[in-house]
């Protein structure tokens, strides 16, 4: 927890609650510590947090919920603080170590929480500084420069400089939004610093929810991409299908000529050329005929249907790297509850389905966004869903359509009912917005397509997203999105 921060937080804690009663301890999520405060009639809810990835200590306005089995060191600073009267609260040597002392039916205790990063601990000591309990105990060892264990003699840690007193590096309160105080303990410190930790927190979920569907997205796309490298073998090999019948044919018309047991013979067709053609020594010549009109067959099957499956599986993988094209771009929770819907209702996440209908409960965000241009109204997709929402259900056959040629991007749709001249500055936003809402959004300039809507067709079972155009026209175009 950066210095700053922690001072303006300790000085402000001590006006508000030295003198108050403690009224109960417990643990709550994440292994965070919460005491509820007295004073004056007046409730103070104090969080400690040892989440060595974001130590931080200070009020919160709202009572949060105990998890149902805590940690023994819970249960021991509830048994000892229950009932205590808080006597001081201040920065022990200046450094980021919180030092709240507390006293209990005569006796003195005094809790330390070391706000160090990587290092953060909570310990529990006697007025004489002997360690009574420890959050993260610190077995002795010859490498220990300060081991933490019941029974032994806190040792402070070293004093540092004004420089090393940042645990977040540049944080401060003025970081995203919020006031500073103007001064070290003005009212709103624990305020501040709670709205602080709470935007750090949402940024980090953020961050870790993209991750995971991003990894999700990618492997699912190695996959794909393996699987159209296979079926495009398999096509290759289902291309022999008219060289497999010409030769059951050859070997029909040379029969005289072969005999069983041999494993390749050279014989002539129909059109006079020589062929070398692999035969099966335990089959007759008859026999090796029927062999080679099996293939024949089976591999005129198999041409349609891995034509079929490699179409599929193109598809497939140009939906997904639109996925991880939005996810990208992707810069509020909105747009990632959009994306995991779309891989939920895409089997991708089949296992949360039953989530997904609860959020889908809930009144779904527009699937796309409304842009006034000179008096038109410009759509633009906000997802694959929302493109194809868009280009199926909104758009008319006189309206305007453009995509980013050869990348994953969003529809735009120039609504123009009535099929009159747009204006080129319109024309030119579109195409822009087109650009801009693409994988190519970081390049001076975009290919865009653009046709009637009418010309823009959805195969049936394609998924969504996925259109196919019967005639177009391209644009080159400036990225912009205003």
């Amino acid at each position: 927890m950066d210095f700053q921060i922690l001072s303006s937080v300790i000085d402000e804690l001590s006006h508000l609650i030295t003198g108050a009663r403690v009224e109960r301890v417990y643990e709550g999520t994440g292994r965070a510590l919460y005491v509820l405060l007295r004073r004056d009639r007046k409730h103070y809810y104090l969080l400690l947090s040892p989440d060595r990835s974001m130590p931080r200590l200070h009020l919160v306005t709202e009572k949060p919920a105990a998890v149902a089995s805590p940690r023994g060191f819970s249960l021991y600073l509830r048994s000892h603080a229950t009932g205590a009267v808080i006597t001081k609260v201040s920065l022990l040597n200046r450094d980021r170590v919180a030092e709240i002392r507390f006293s209990r039916q005569g006796t003195g205790y005094c809790l330390l929480f070391e706000l160090t990063g990587q290092a953060a601990n909570i310990i529990i000591t006697d007025e004489s500084l002997k360690i009574l309990a420890v959050y993260y105990p610190i077995p002795l060892g010859d490498s220990v420069k300060r081991p933490m264990l019941p029974g032994i003699q806190y040792v402070p840690l070293e004093k540092r400089s004004s420089q090393a007193h940042s645990g977040i590096p540049g944080a401060s309160l003025r970081d995203d939004q919020g006031p500073n105080p103007e001064q070290a303990g003005s009212p709103g410190a624990n305020r501040e610093a709670e709205l602080f930790f709470d935007r750090r927190i949402q940024d980090r979920y953020f961050d870790s929810y993209r991750t995971r569907l991003r990894s999700l997205v990618k492997k699912t796309l190695v996959k794909t991409e393996r699987r159209i490298e296979a079926l495009t073998v398999d096509l290759k090999a289902a291309g022999q299908a008219e060289e497999y019948r010409k030769a059951g044919d050859i070997i029909l018309a040379n029969l005289h000529q072969l005999e069983r047991g041999r494993e390749q013979a050279e014989l002539k067709g129909h059109d006079g050329e020589t062929i070398l053609l692999r035969l099966d020594p335990k089959r007759s010549p008859t026999g090796n005929a029927e062999l080679y009109f099996k293939k024949y067959k089976k591999a005129k099957t198999g041409k349609e249907i891995i034509t079929t499956r490699l179409k599929q599986a193109v598809d497939e993988a140009s939906r997904l790297r639109s996925f991880l094209s939005g996810l990208e771009e992707a810069d509020a929770s909105e747009a990632l509850v959009r994306i995991h819907s779309d891989l939920v209702a895409d089997g991708y996440l089949p296992g949360e389905a039953k989530k997904e209908s609860k959020q889908r409960s809930s009144p779904a965000p527009a699937p796309f966004r409304k842009i006034e241009c000179q008096g038109w109204d410009i759509l633009v997709g906000k997802s694959a869903a929302g493109n194809d929402y868009l280009t199926t259900k909104i758009a008319r056959p006189k309206d305007l359509w453009l995509h980013a040629e050869g990348m994953p991007g969003s529809h735009v749709l120039i609504k123009n009912p009535e099929g009159r001249d747009i204006p080129p500055a319109v024309f030119a936003r579109a195409a822009s917005l087109a650009a801009f809402h693409s994988k190519g959004k970081a390049a001076g300039k975009v290919a865009v397509t653009y046709t009637l809507a009418g010309q823009v067709k959805k195969p049936k079972g394609a998924k969504p997203g996925l259109v196919t155009l019967r005639e177009r026209k391209t644009i080159m175009a400036i990225p912009q999105e205003s």
